[in-house]
């Protein structure tokens, strides 16, 4: 397409500067038209024929021009320099699972215990290693506890981190409703970072490379930030919590911010569930820690309910670490269409038992935690990606999730009615999709089937 566009643009001004072609509307000459005679008084005579040439040899800067700026729009940066999978420096390879839950009162204590029990720090970090921390921060609200990782968890992670003498970093980034800078803020990150001395890194702020996800990737080329490439281990230290859009939202899910885009809601276009399975398979955590220290339970994110769940996970299996989780709060791993990609691509093992008993003891919300109908979650987001196909529709779409996501989780007029609006709807939405599924028909057949016809609707009504 390139190609065919530089040869029609430049055979066809060739051909309107010799005047073998005209301009059809209005009829004009083609070198006048050319040279807007009419309005700059400059004829084809007038001007050397070698400069003519030489600005039409222009014409391809002008089109990478174009090309660069739609990069612009749609990415948010054009870098010329492009990496994939073997140029990030945390790869290794699958190790062999291991995975310890820890419960009881102490948040750090449940850490350290946690992650001695999979061999301890100095297994997984090495001195003088550069570590990113990728805490869940802008995925929270600052109002609600358990909606965003515990301090004391991190804090106990980086003491851990900096006793084999390695350098720690705390990394998340800028989104469309949570801007990085306020919510670190807010949550008490900047102060601790300040205290520590430990960097707080805003990857929207970051050097950007193009990272290519492969052929077979839905995302395909898009911007990383540097730090993601550069880091020698990367450790997602998630939040545990239920979520509208893919059911929960752990270790791999906590991943996705690692974005630096600030506009993320655009890769729900490529699908959110694949989108979260590929960021996993490109920068696999080499340790990942749930924090249910306090979690979060209902229709989060944003909007989550504390959850005392006293818990902690830690893996060096980033799939396990989620299934365990997922089976804690009621969820079938492989019903988790991110978890069951990872298993599938032998990414990390989604068959791994947990046996509750074990525990010091049981907890009420033991595989009972409140969550939205899987039916309904991925109808939601069926929903979603048809409208983020739809031309103009994304400027739209940041503008409602900033107003409905972050404003209704976090007014004080709204803050206690969102959540029962929520649940309301998940109510009703969950009857009429599971009727409809008892019905015979296929219900996610049917979700992509309507939400394409939805697309095809107002692409046909000349969009939103």
């Amino acid at each position: 397409m390139g190609l065919v566009s530089f040869g029609f643009f430049m055979g066809g001004s060739a051909l309107l500067y010799l005047d073998v072609l005209g301009w059809p509307l209005p009829p004009t000459s083609g070198s006048i038209w050319m040279f807007h005679t009419d309005f700059t008084g400059i004829a084809k005579t007038d001007v050397n024929v070698a400069i003519s040439v030489l600005m039409l040899l222009l014409y391809p800067l002008w089109h990478l021009g174009g090309y660069m700026l739609a990069l612009r729009l749609d990415q948010g940066s054009f870098l010329w320099r492009m990496v994939s999978f073997k140029d990030v420096k945390s790869r290794r390879g699958r190790p062999l699972t291991k995975i310890s839950v820890q419960r009881g009162s102490s948040p750090r204590e449940n850490t350290r215990k946690a992650i001695e029990s999979i061999g301890g720090m100095d297994k997984y970090v090495k001195r003088g290693d550069k570590v990113l921390l990728k805490a869940n921060i802008c995925g929270g609200n600052h109002h609600i506890r358990g909606s965003f990782t515990s301090l004391e968890v991190v804090d106990e992670l980086i003491k851990m981190i900096q006793e084999i003498g390695a350098r720690p970093s705390l990394i998340d980034s800028d989104m469309i409703w949570t801007k990085f800078d306020p919510i670190s803020k807010a949550e008490g990150y900047t102060e601790y970072a300040q205290k520590t001395n430990i960097p707080l890194i805003n990857l929207a702020k970051t050097d950007m490379i193009r990272f290519n996800f492969g052929e077979e990737s839905a995302i395909g080329i898009v911007p990383v930030s540097k730090e993601m490439i550069e880091a020698d281990v990367i450790i997602s230290v998630a939040t545990m919590k239920t979520h509208l859009l893919t059911n929960v939202t752990l270790a791999m899910k906590n991943m996705y911010g690692c974005f630096p885009e600030e506009n993320k809601a655009k890769y729900h276009r490529f699908g959110i569930e694949n989108v979260v399975f590929e960021v996993n398979k490109a920068f696999t955590p080499n340790l990942s820690i749930i924090d249910g220290s306090i979690g979060g339970e209902a229709f989060g994110p944003l909007s989550s309910k504390p959850v005392d769940f006293e818990t902690i996970i830690a893996s060096n299996d980033v799939v396990a670490a989620d299934s365990v989780a997922c089976q804690l709060m009621g969820y079938d791993p492989l019903e988790v269409k991110h978890v069951k990609l990872a298993h599938d691509a032998s990414l990390g093992d989604a068959k791994v038992t947990f046996d509750i008993s074990t525990l010091p003891y049981s907890h009420e919300k033991d595989k009972n935690w409140e969550k939205p109908d899987p039916v309904v979650t991925e109808f939601y987001e069926a929903i979603v990606e048809a409208f983020l196909h739809v031309p103009g529709m994304q400027g739209f779409f940041d503008i409602a999730a900033d107003f409905v996501l972050f404003g209704l989780a976090t007014l004080p007029v709204f803050r206690d009615v969102t959540p029962e609006v929520e649940r309301a709807l998940n109510k009703v939405l969950s009857d009429i999709l599971r009727s409809i599924s008892e019905s015979g028909v296929n219900i996610s057949k049917w979700t992509e089937e309507n939400a394409k016809k939805m697309q095809d609707f107002i692409n046909s009504a000349g969009g939103p």
